[in-house]
């Protein structure tokens, strides 16, 4: 399906015009429900992230006309929060760990209550999304925060905004020091997902022509990966990430 590797692309340009030419799913997920995003879906989502980012976000904070990017910390569904964090980091931005918002972050959410409430009364800046694929806007009260969905409905489909040669450096910041435990084969893998590094992992797969499949382990019961796994064909099997202990496994790593 997408035999062309990211591997010697260095911009979230390059990424997305690649998977925009990916022909089967670029990315599905196993969670509290399916779902499936054609490699079209995912560029569309990656661009109108990234538009929305720079051109409504940005902060001007040194007087230059250049907009500077800002910290953003998620709570989302894997397959949204896969594509809301490999475009931002791709974009420059800080992916927060811990939840202390300043002025000018943002925050997206799928639930708006005490977390969301902190955020506003900081002054970072809060997006409501919901959790389901099917969505068309946010059904409730928004208390402050803004409609996700329709924020990122004004963006373009397409990169309006240049975007930074940081392709490689998101990804190894994302995987904070993992790598797979075993070398990977196949056209389609399997992922279980990890809140820290999932959208690390996700962006290592993809830079190597591969389809990924994300298996929620919160809702998804083990005895049925095998099932999963044959029936989304990831013929690449399950594959595992673990921390890099070792200067000779940095080195294969970056190699």
């Amino acid at each position: 399906m997408n035999n062309k590797s990211l591997e010697t692309m260095s911009r979230l340009t390059h990424c997305i015009t690649a998977i925009n030419g990916w022909s089967g799913p670029a990315l599905t997920q196993y969670g509290e429900e399916r779902v499936e995003l054609g490699g079209p879906v995912v560029s569309r989502w990656l661009a109108k992230i990234a538009n929305y980012l720079t051109n409504e976000l940005a902060a001007d904070l040194f007087g230059t006309g250049e907009p500077t990017p800002t910290r953003i910390y998620t709570t989302l569904q894997p397959w949204q929060d896969t594509l809301w964090q490999i475009a931002a980091r791709a974009m420059g931005w800080e992916v927060l760990d811990t939840r202390r918002p300043l002025p000018g972050d943002l925050f997206v959410t799928n639930i708006l209550g005490s977390e969301a409430s902190d955020a506003l009364d900081a002054g970072a800046h809060v997006l409501a999304q919901p959790a389901q694929y099917l969505s068309f806007a946010w059904d409730g009260p928004l208390d402050g925060a803004l409609d996700g969905l329709a924020e990122i409905a004004t963006q373009p489909d397409a990169l309006v905004v240049d975007t930074p040669p940081l392709l490689f450096q998101a990804r190894d910041e994302a995987l904070a020091g993992t790598r797979p435990s075993a070398p990977v084969q196949g056209r389609r893998v399997a992922l279980l997902w990890d809140a820290r590094t999932g959208a690390g992992q996700v962006l290592d797969q993809w830079m190597q022509g591969r389809s990924v499949l994300i298996i929620d382990p919160h809702a998804i019961s083990p005895d049925r990966l095998t099932q999963i796994l044959a029936t989304e064909d990831a013929d690449g099997g399950l594959v595992t990430y673990q921390k890099v202990t070792t200067r000779r496994g940095l080195a294969q790593r970056r190699a």
